[in-house]
């Protein structure tokens, strides 16, 4: 067993998960479903989105 590199952290993470691309997803699946959900994931994607504009300077 060997302790793994930063190299080997990011291929298994998956790469880029950040309030940026979590916000579109919210937004996305709340789309998908009804008015309310819609609603709903426009208001909490929303947010995520002004949170990731203001947590990259």
């Amino acid at each position: 067993m060997c302790e793994l590199t930063p190299k080997d952290v990011q291929d298994v993470s998956g790469g880029r998960l950040d309030w940026d691309s979590g916000g579109a997803l919210v937004i996305g699946m709340g789309l998908a479903g009804g008015p309310a959900t819609a609603l709903f994931g426009l208001a909490v994607g929303g947010s995520m989105l002004v949170i990731g504009h203001f947590a990259h300077p």
